[in-house]
């Protein structure tokens, strides 16, 4: 099987700072229709990473490729009308509108007087909609939350109609919601694109992301699928803690807590899940030989337990309920 050039790919790349060398013999690439999650810990040099694959800072060793040309033999214009970057820098001008800052994107294509043509006023409405930013488009970008900010920082990086886009924790700062829509929204947009996203969303990557690139102090780059570098043991051995594992399933933090106590939880679906997530967290364990038993069924008025040991039982319907029985 011919493996396909990456759209953007690097060969004996070692980025850093001057003499200071973070990482080195990166050698990774990522294709069109691809969307990669860069993942690992704080200070690891993820951030470093895409500056230098998006030319901001120079490499101190080794090649970053773009359809197989290096990158450093691209005049600004080329380079700016292949490769974006969404930053996560903050827009320090609170007056301009959310139009203003899309058309922005349209800079590499627009005369020197700045004038839109037709055919730039077409791409910045194409991605004010696959942003479905339309009823904010008049607004300032002080007055917008910060779910509203990063999709409009996403649409000017669309506007600029590139093939490749790289984006520096754009869920940073984020609630649940929004970071799920930026996430589902950059997974849509990714058509004929190369998208690379820095990111501390394990769960999020692993539910969107083509590929995973986990970085790792003093450790090559490992690439590949999440399911792959799930089933290697790859994340776990990335983010590893003695405190703590990484749920591969779920992409969750799961805290090494001593169990001092087993029971026996008899349940399915939801009410067994977060059940079994209740005790768990209250330092039991589950044990099928155990003496207590835990049956719990979802009735749609709720949860419904029943406990039973040493021949008695005891019923309720919360899991704080639950909780204060078993402290007895």
């Amino acid at each position: 099987m011919i493996q396909p050039i990456g759209m953007l790919n690097t060969r004996g790349l070692e980025i850093g700072y001057g003499e200071k060398v973070i990482c080195r013999d990166i050698n990774v690439k990522v294709n069109t229709n691809e969307m990669v999650c860069l993942l690992g810990q704080n200070g690891v040099g993820k951030s470093t990473l895409l500056r230098t694959l998006s030319n901001l800072q120079p490499a101190i060793a080794g090649s970053v490729l773009i359809n197989n040309r290096d990158m450093v033999s691209f005049d600004h214009q080329d380079l700016s009308r292949t490769l974006g970057i969404v930053t996560t820098d903050r827009v320090a001008l609170p007056n301009m509108t959310v139009y203003e800052l899309v058309s922005l994107g349209r800079y590499p294509y627009t005369n020197w007087l700045g004038r839109l043509t037709t055919t730039d006023e077409q791409k910045i409405n194409e991605s004010v909609a696959l942003c479905r930013i339309d009823y904010i488009i008049d607004k300032k970008m002080g007055d917008l939350s910060d779910g509203q900010k990063q999709k409009a920082m996403i649409a000017r990086a669309l506007a600029q109609d590139t093939k490749i886009i790289l984006l520096d924790e754009p869920t940073a700062h984020l609630d649940l919601i929004n970071r799920a829509e930026i996430m589902q929204l950059l997974s849509e947009i990714k058509v004929d694109k190369s998208i690379v996203i820095s990111t501390h969303e394990l769960a999020l990557s692993m539910q969107f992301a083509d590929k995973l690139w986990l970085m790792n102090f003093n450790q090559p780059i490992q690439a590949g699928t999440p399911e792959d570098l799930a089933l290697s043991g790859a994340i776990n051995k990335s983010f590893h803690e003695e405190q703590f594992e990484i749920d591969v399933l779920t992409g969750n933090v799961k805290f090494q807590n001593p169990a001092y106590r087993y029971v026996h939880l008899i349940g399915e679906g939801k009410a067994f899940e977060w059940t079994k997530h209740a005790l768990e967290r209250l330092g039991y364990g589950l044990h099928a030989k155990s003496e207590t038993s835990i049956e719990v069924e979802l009735k749609p008025d709720g949860l419904a337990w029943r406990i039973k040991e040493d021949g008695r039982s005891v019923s309720g319907v919360t899991i704080d309920e639950l909780a204060r029985h078993l402290d007895k």
